[in-house]
């Protein structure tokens, strides 16, 4: 590791697979967010939540803020493991805190307790730190719930940041632990770098490393985006292939330009290499590549929530093949998917206002799912049917032409995804309130399978929750 980076002139890794808080690239956005949430913990003001999608950088954003909380008077237990759940859970957290855990959940609450007294009449804060906490159980949510009651007259004596994906803020909605939820103070979501930030974000590791010669070229910052969606921990492994292929350029000239970035995130498994040459733009091709494994990914993501019981689904003529409620239980919701069928199946979030604009159709499954809803149904259309030569030509064609009825394609019926095909569902895409990029995104594709298996004249659906009837 040594000799590769004294040979691009590097004093450190750039782009390390770990969590690198001494480079810290740091967004007016998170310098606003890391000081209100160690400002939290400094007044113990009750709970901290940080949710972000994996590899945005919640460890390394979790290390920043300890290290602000450095040399203050805070002590701090931190728990990665949380696949340790209850009793287990609560002997890691006193022994972190260098505590004797007993077994004994009753127990070892008073022990901390009596620490806790102790440490807060030495102005000493405690802070516990939860890492991946999307893994816990309710029963174990409830046990932290029953940790910060423990409290003087006026403060608590224990800080909590429970950190993790997406699904721990789904899992903190549930009615049976509102009293945990209704006690966070701040909320911290960490996104995707936006387009204009991957650029500086490379540039700045670099630097941090000891650069002295390496660019990125502005077409690379752009084509790393689309590889990598912006996700810090993918551009990581873009990067760390990248520098490899600077290996065989003088010194002077190693620029990373948007064909090595390419090839990088193919060898890295990013983004996968054509076999042949496609007639598409080799952007247009990543996009869609990237639309393919949201498609995969959205399909994965059926999952039970007990938080949704109780609502009802929004009536639209519903059908005798496919029809349900969510009453008690998520059943009804995963027999109509196996009433679909397997193949071709696409789960995706909507808005009250895009189902509003979903005529009538038989074959949908749909459930309320936080503030919207969640479609189900079997596709005609898919992604990869965009892409040269590998899809049904004839569904394009209709497509097509159903564009083209709406005065929003004056193209040839040719079932090709050009230019002017792409220009036309960006139009589409404008008038039904979604980003107008052009690509078959899932929302988009929900659309045109519905709009293609209804005729133009069928009725809209209008969302309810006091409908008893599931759907069409």
């Amino acid at each position: 590791m040594t000799r590769h980076l004294q040979t691009l002139g590097l004093e450190r890794a750039p782009f390390p697979p770990t969590p690198d808080a001494a480079a810290w690239f740091q967004t007016t956005r998170l310098e606003a967010e890391l000081v209100e949430a160690a400002h939290c913990l400094r007044t113990r003001a009750g709970f901290v939540l940080l949710t972000g999608e994996v590899g945005t950088g919640k460890s390394t954003f979790l290390r920043r803020l300890l290290l602000a909380l450095d040399g203050e008077g805070v002590v701090t237990s931190m728990v990665f493991n949380t696949f340790l759940q209850g009793a287990d859970l609560l002997a890691a957290v006193l022994r972190d805190f260098g505590l004797e855990a007993r077994g004994n959940p009753a127990a070892d609450i008073e022990t901390l307790n009596r620490f806790l007294v102790q440490r807060w009449r030495a102005q000493v804060t405690c802070v516990l730190v939860i890492d991946d906490a999307q893994n816990l159980t309710l029963e174990s949510l409830e046990l932290l719930r029953l940790l910060t009651n423990l409290e003087t007259g006026q403060e608590k004596l224990l800080q909590i940041v429970l950190a993790g994906q997406p699904e721990l803020h789904h899992n903190l909605e549930q009615p049976r632990i509102r009293q945990l939820t209704s006690r966070i103070c701040k909320h911290m979501r960490l996104d995707a770098l936006a387009p204009g930030d991957v650029g500086p974000y490379v540039q700045f590791r670099l630097d941090a490393a000891g650069n002295s010669g390496i660019t990125l070229a502005a077409d690379a910052a752009l084509a790393l985006h689309r590889a990598s969606a912006g996700n810090p921990r993918r551009i990581h492994q873009i990067m760390d292939r990248c520098l490899y292929g600077l290996y065989g350029r003088d010194a002077g000239r190693r620029i990373v330009d948007a064909a090595l970035v390419r090839t990088a995130a193919a060898e890295a498994g990013v983004l996968r290499l054509p076999r042949r040459r496609p007639r598409l733009p080799l952007a247009l091709a990543a996009s869609l590549a990237g639309l393919l494994a949201v498609s995969a990914l959205a399909l994965l993501a059926v999952r039970s929530d007990d938080s949704y019981a109780g609502n009802q689904i929004p009536s639209a003529s519903p059908s005798p093949d496919v029809a349900t409620t969510v009453e008690d239980t998520d059943a009804q919701w995963n027999a109509c998917l196996q009433r679909l069928g397997g193949q071709a199946l696409q789960v995706q979030a909507l808005s009250d206002a895009l189902l509003a604009q979903l005529p009538t159709r038989d074959g949908l499954c749909l459930r309320r799912q936080g503030q919207g809803w969640q479609a189900g149904w079997q596709a005609g259309l898919r992604a990869e049917d965009f892409l040269d030569g590998a899809g049904n030509r004839p569904r394009l064609q209709a497509l097509q032409a159903l564009l083209q009825e709406r005065g929003l394609y004056d193209g040839a019926l040719d079932g090709l995804y050009g230019p002017r095909m792409r220009a036309a569902i960006g139009r589409f895409q404008q008038g039904h309130g979604l980003p107008a990029s052009g690509l078959p995104d899932p929302t988009t594709l929900l659309l045109f399978d519905t709009l293609l298996a209804v005729p133009a004249t069928a009725s809209r659906p209008t969302p309810s929750e006091t409908q008893q009837h599931g759907h069409g």
